[in-house]
């Protein structure tokens, strides 16, 4: 899968696993584990960080960097 293709199809999942996962940390944690096997397909996080707050927590629980971390400042 391409990167793009990637991102195109995490973020169709993004407000589908939020409706359905209420719990922050759950959701969160999930996602962190979802963004491993995205990124694993050849998905750059890029294209997301910039969603929503939650997916950067995920992205850092699953070690990986944001791009602009100063544009994030007291998250």
């Amino acid at each position: 899968m391409s990167w793009r293709t990637g991102s195109a199809i995490f973020l169709e999942f993004w407000p589908i696993l939020q409706s359905k996962i209420r719990d922050k940390d759950e959701l969160i944690d999930f996602t962190s584990k979802l963004l491993k096997l995205f990124v694993e397909g050849d998905m750059d996080t890029w294209d997301i960080e910039d969603v929503h707050p939650d997916i950067r927590s995920a992205m850092k629980l699953a070690g990986m960097e944001i791009s602009e971390p100063e544009r994030y400042q007291g998250e």
